[in-house]
């Protein structure tokens, strides 16, 4: 009993071993990149900062079905997924009942994919409508280059949320979402600016399209995290 008594509590929380794969699948994704793709992967990052370099490859044949755009889309489907789950699990808003499970992981994930998959028929529809077909391509590359670069950024977050101390996950969850609504903005100014600069859309269809396709599925997503409380 006093041998039972001397034993310090242990601070490490455990994780399931799905969430291991998942952290370890995205950081291999990367060094995979950065390895092999490394010209490739340098110019995706400038292409983030540097207009030039965007405008450059959002015009490159098969920019976004290229190894590097691929890779990078997938790990920020896994990145933000899981970073989803962890928000909603962590009972930092609400408490919900949803267990920190792979098919949770997996729905998110669907849910993810084909939020962004509406999103894409929209636009392509979009720009039928206003007939400027190359300034929404250009959109669309926006989209993917800056949830690319977001999922690096989330990376550490996911990783610190899942396996720090855990008087630290509130404060990382908050950095977590601050980079979510920083993300967010940069994409839609980058888009906005990029369009109006080249005369290609009106400024009335740009906030059409701002109020149904970026504004409205946000509220859509707070009110299912008030449902889900």
């Amino acid at each position: 009993m006093t041998l039972l008594q001397n034993i310090i509590a242990s601070k490490y929380h455990y994780q399931p071993s799905w969430l291991l794969v998942v952290l370890v699948l995205g950081i291999m994704i990367l060094g995979y990149l950065f390895s092999a793709f490394n010209s490739r992967f340098n110019i995706f990052i400038k292409a983030v900062f540097l207009s030039r370099y965007s405008v450059q490859a959002s015009r490159e044949e098969r920019s976004l079905t290229h190894p590097v755009s691929l890779l990078l889309s997938l790990n920020f489907l896994l990145i933000t997924s899981l970073f989803v789950l962890q928000i909603i699990c962590s009972d930092v808003f609400f408490h919900s009942e949803i267990d920190f499970s792979l098919l949770s992981f997996l729905f998110i994930s669907l849910a993810i994919l084909g939020i962004y998959f509406i999103k894409i028929i929209f636009l392509k529809i979009f720009s039928f409508i206003i007939d400027k077909e190359e300034a929404v391509s250009e959109y669309v590359f926006t989209i993917f280059l800056v949830n690319q670069f977001f999922g690096i950024l989330l990376l550490p977050v996911v990783i610190f949320i899942a396996y720090g101390p855990q008087s630290l996950t509130h404060g990382i969850i908050y950095s977590g979402i601050v980079l979510v609504f920083a993300a967010f903005i940069v994409r839609v100014g980058k888009g906005i600016s990029t369009v109006l600069l080249n005369r290609e859309a009106t400024l009335f269809y740009l906030i059409l399209y701002l109020c149904t396709l970026e504004i409205l599925p946000l509220l859509i997503g707070i009110k299912l995290f008030e449902r889900l409380s």
